[in-house]
This record gives structure tokens, C-alpha cells and sequence, in this order.
């Protein structure tokens, strides 16, 4: 898990059937020190966050398998909450 700014948002016309309905966030990795670092990652967003809003992002895999119901979905990463 890792502090994360929302970038964007992604837009795809063919995916997974298991990320149908699903909202999916460009989130980069956040340092406080040093602002945005790494490249931007795609993580679905079950809170609602918005265009720079600050989050917590989890690379569990089995976790977000388990949000979308489906052991062969390719996601791998999720917002876990926004931070205020």
C-alpha cells in the first residue's frame, strides 16, 4: 500500500468483462518530500475520488480480484480510501 495522486482517468473500449463497471484511475505514487514520482498506474476506485485527490492505493492483487468476482481478472491494483 502507498500514498498515490490521482493523475487522470482511464478509457478503454475493449477490457477485462470483469472491469465492466468498474471506475479506473490513473494514480501515480506520492511522496511528500519530493511530490510525484514513478509512472502513473491504472487502480479501480470504489470511494469516488476525483482529479488530484490524495489516496491510498493497495497492489494486492488477490484483493482486487475479490472486489471484481473474478480469480482470472488482470487488475491488480485499488484505491483503498481518500485522504482528506
Amino acid at each position: 500500500m502507498f500514498l498515490a495522486q490521482v493523475v487522470g482517468h482511464a478509457v478503454s473500449s475493449h477490457c477485462h468483462p470483469s472491469l465492466k463497471g468498474h471506475k479506473m484511475m490513473l494514480c501515480q505514487a506520492y511522496d511528500p518530500e519530493h511530490g510525484l514520482t514513478g509512472a502513473p498506474m491504472v487502480a479501480i476506485d470504489l470511494f469516488g475520488a476525483g482529479l488530484h485527490s490524495k489516496v491510498m492505493v493497495s497492489t494486492d492483487g488477490l484483493g482486487a480480484r475479490h472486489i471484481v468476482h473474478d480469480d482470472s481478472s488482470p487488475i491488480r491494483n485499488f484505491i483503498q480510501g481518500v485522504i482528506d
